[in-house]
C-alpha cells in the first residue's frame, strides 16, 4: 500500500492497513445519464448536479473530520451498469452505489480530498476549487449522535 494517499494505519505483521475512505462522485454528464436511467437512484446522489456536488463536498468533509484521509474516484455509468451485471442486479438500490466500484477493476488514478484552493476543482468544472465546489458551503458539519 505505497500509494500516494493510502497511510498505513497498523499492520499485523502481514498486512499494512491504512486509514482512507473512497468517495464515489458523479461528473456532471455522468450524474444526467445515471438519474435519467435509475430516477429512483436521485434519493441517494442528488436530485440535481448541484445538490449531488454539495452531498459529495459534505461526505468528503465529515469523513476527513473523522480523521480519514480522502481519496475521489469518478463514477461511470458503463462501469457501473458493468459492475451491476457481474453482481446480476437489474434495478440498483442505495446499497449499489455504496459498494460500486470494485477496486480490484479499477483502472484509473483516485484524487486525494480536498484539493488546495487554487487546484482544479474535483469536479472536473475545470475552474478552481476555491471558485467552484468549495464556494457552495458546506453548512453546519456537526455529526449526529444517538442518545
Amino acid at each position: 500500500m505505497s500509494e500516494a494517499g493510502w497511510s498505513p494505519a497498523g499492520s499485523d505483521g502481514t498486512y499494512r492497513y491504512a486509514t482512507a475512505a473512497l468517495s464515489v462522485f458523479w461528473p456532471e454528464e455522468e450524474f444526467r445519464i445515471l438519474v435519467a436511467r435509475w430516477p429512483h437512484l436521485a434519493a441517494h446522489v442528488g436530485a440535481t448536479w448541484d445538490e449531488h456536488r454539495r452531498r459529495v463536498e459534505r461526505h468528503c468533509a465529515l469523513l476527513e473530520q473523522e480523521g480519514l484521509r480522502v481519496q475521489q474516484l469518478p463514477g461511470d455509468v458503463p462501469g457501473f451498469v458493468t459492475f451491476l451485471a457481474a453482481r446480476k442486479v437489474t434495478k440498483p438500490g442505495d446499497d449499489d452505489l455504496n459498494i460500486y466500484p470494485d477496486l480490484r477493476a479499477v483502472t484509473i488514478p483516485m484524487t486525494a480530498w480536498p484539493p488546495t484552493r487554487t487546484a482544479p476543482c474535483w469536479c472536473g468544472s475545470g475552474r478552481k476549487y476555491k471558485q467552484c465546489c468549495r464556494r457552495h458551503g458546506l453548512g453546519t458539519l456537526v455529526i449526529d449522535t444517538l442518545t
